[in-house]
């Protein structure tokens, strides 16, 4: 009996051991939002969010690392939140911005990675004054946890995406672990990094048959899909900034910010990324669309009348 307890002891240490540090940080308190607000607010998420893999920070090690640096609650820039986490020695901090706008609360959490100071992943949400706000902080939380959720083996696996690459009809694409198979780059280009052609939308419903096989234009769906399930780290490679996408099975693909196109001027380079979706917008069929929109600090699924031309990136069965 005593030997099975140690056992079960040593077996849980290791699993501390091994799980990575994060620490939840009070949420900035913007336009019109008071310090209670964002104590409430704070405390629902911290509720619901467990990521599997890290070991959460108490709170009284980062009261104590907020108060030796003197800096304000709720008031952080960017740097004191790297320095809290680097004073604590965890891989990640979680923050997150609140405002009210026109009456409606307006919430963006991120996680941090304290080493490069880049964003891992990002949710937002809003809610109109008044309403409850608990099942909104709890899938925001919940989505998070998802998305930074540790595994072993995904862990191995994502160390390069290049190899878990294979080809269709003469493309290479890669297994993310979602519904269908996402191509290494955009149609016209050649390498993860290159932006591609940039077309409207009538054009990119048609591109895609020219690399024959199954390609095909994602659906809003799986667009979605690839923006809620999978981990969205703001990285630069091969000196072209974009967004490091892992998969729920560790694989994952790089989408450059190719911005927008609008006849012989590119806008938002570098910043912004806007890629095609199948989905017409209701009965808009020809330059109406849902697309999938990310910054360095955020990505969704929009539609939008806009008369730029954007990138594709092609998916197979």
């Amino acid at each position: 009996m005593k030997r099975t307890l140690l056992i079960l002891i040593l077996l849980q240490l290791c699993i501390i051991c091994n799980a990575q540090r994060i620490a939840v940080l009070d949420f900035n308190a913007g336009v019109g939002v008071s310090l209670a607000d964002v104590e409430g607010i704070s405390a629902i998420f911290n509720t619901y969010f467990s990521p599997k893999g890290y070991t959460r920070v108490e709170r009284t090690q980062i009261d104590k690392a907020i108060d030796e640096q003197n800096f304000q609650r709720g008031k952080y820039t960017e740097s004191q939140m790297v320095s809290i986490g680097r004073i604590l020695n965890v891989s990640n901090v979680v923050v997150g911005d609140i405002n009210i706008v026109a009456g409606q609360y307006n919430i963006d959490v991120r996680v941090i990675n304290v080493q490069s100071g880049t964003i891992q992943a990002a949710e937002g949400a809003t809610w109109a004054s008044g309403t409850s706000y608990r099942n909104t902080m709890k899938t925001i939380a919940e989505k998070l946890a998802a998305k930074i959720a540790i595994n072993q083996q995904q862990s191995s696996s994502s160390s390069n995406s290049v190899s878990q690459s294979k080809k269709i009809n003469g493309h290479e694409y890669v297994d993310l672990g979602l519904s269908v198979k996402w191509a290494t780059c955009n149609f016209g280009a050649t390498t993860p990094e290159e932006y591609g052609t940039y077309m409207n939308f009538k054009k990119a419903l048609e591109c895609c048959k020219y690399w024959g096989g199954s390609w095909r234009l994602p659906t809003k769906e799986e667009l979605s899909e690839l923006a809620d399930f999978c981990s969205w780290t703001w990285t630069s490679q091969s000196g072209v900034k974009g967004y490091k996408v892992t998969g729920p099975n560790g694989n994952s693909i790089f989408l450059p910010a190719a911005g927008v196109s609008n006849g012989s001027s590119r806008y938002f380079v570098g910043d912004e990324g806007l890629y095609w979706s199948s989905t017409p917008y209701e009965s808009y069929t020809t330059y109406l669309a849902y697309y999938l929109y990310f910054g360095s600090g955020n990505h969704d699924v929009e539609w939008q009348n806009f008369p730029g031309r954007r990138t594709v990136r092609p998916v197979s069965e």
